[in-house]
């Protein structure tokens, strides 16, 4: 429980951080974004580094739900499917929602060859459209917090739709995490030190968000959700060199490493990614 003081103190230090927190993104330049991207997508690219990042995702959303009564599920910026197609082969009631129609294009083709029955929108996920209380479980994967223009705006429409008790699983782009791959040791001790940065990575055009572990603890404490768990992942994968040639048995041994890693709290904040899962406590 939060005493009155704990809950003033986190109140001004929120209010912090959150000046920080801009609209530097348009929807129009994310949507060119992925629209070059759906090709990629439905060329099947895969990089070794997020075959490894998927496989930790899989096995631990599947350990975190298997306890949870989940049936009705909201997945916010979605892409091409890859996750609601992940939740549609259990049988769960899914709607996918994303900005791109280009990478719903890649959605659906996915689901159709599967057969998969999901419910696809074009649409914003920081102004859904949807009844409150109407989902079990909100699945943003793939760092969306990090792209989407109003983080605040997201996190809130985010606990409106979910039901009382109900489940959130977000992942983000881990600012130490990322701090800890640079070279130039000033810029190491800065970035650690910022609660939030805005940073350009290889091609794109437009920055990602990258957050402190607490600047999303405090997003999701103001939105109404209490952190249950939370996992590293990236911690050895994400700085893989895509030239090297690696086997089947070394793929399979880095898949289990970064597994084991993902679910060692000591190694989370190293983590490129970290994804958490947090349930809806105040409505």
């Amino acid at each position: 429980m939060h005493s009155e003081t704990d809950l003033h103190n986190h109140i001004a230090n929120h209010k912090i951080l959150m000046s920080m927190i801009t609209t530097e993104h348009r929807m129009s330049e994310l949507i060119s974004m992925y629209h070059e991207l759906a090709d990629m997508y439905s060329s099947g690219a895969n990089k070794k580094a997020s075959l490894i990042s998927d496989y930790v995702t899989r096995e631990n959303l599947s350990k975190s739900l298997s306890t949870l009564s989940i049936q009705k599920i909201f997945d916010a910026g979605g892409g091409q499917g890859q996750w609601a197609s992940f939740f549609a082969e259990q049988e769960r009631d899914v709607t996918l929602m994303d900005i791109s129609p280009e990478m719903l294009k890649v959605a659906k083709e996915t689901l159709d060859k599967k057969a998969l029955q999901v419910n696809i929108i074009e649409g914003n996920i920081e102004e859904t459209g949807f009844q409150n209380e109407e989902f079990d479980l909100v699945f943003a994967e793939g760092g969306v917090i990090s792209l989407t223009p109003n983080p605040e705006k997201m996190m809130q429409e985010f606990s409106r739709i979910v039901k009382p008790g109900g489940y959130i699983w977000i992942d983000y782009l881990n600012l130490h995490g990322w701090a800890m791959l640079q070279p130039d040791i000033e810029r190491k001790l800065s970035l650690i030190k910022q609660d939030e940065e805005m940073i350009y990575m290889g091609k794109n055009e437009i920055p990602f968000r990258l957050f402190a572990p607490k600047t999303i603890r405090h997003l999701l404490y103001d939105a109404g959700f209490l952190e249950i768990n939370e996992f590293g992942n990236g911690i050895i994968s994400n700085p893989l060199k895509e030239d090297f040639e690696y086997g089947q048995a070394d793929m399979q041994e880095l898949m289990k490493a970064e597994l084991a890693m993902s679910r060692n709290y000591i190694m989370t904040g190293s983590a490129f990614h970290i994804q958490v899962l947090a349930q809806k406590i105040i409505h």
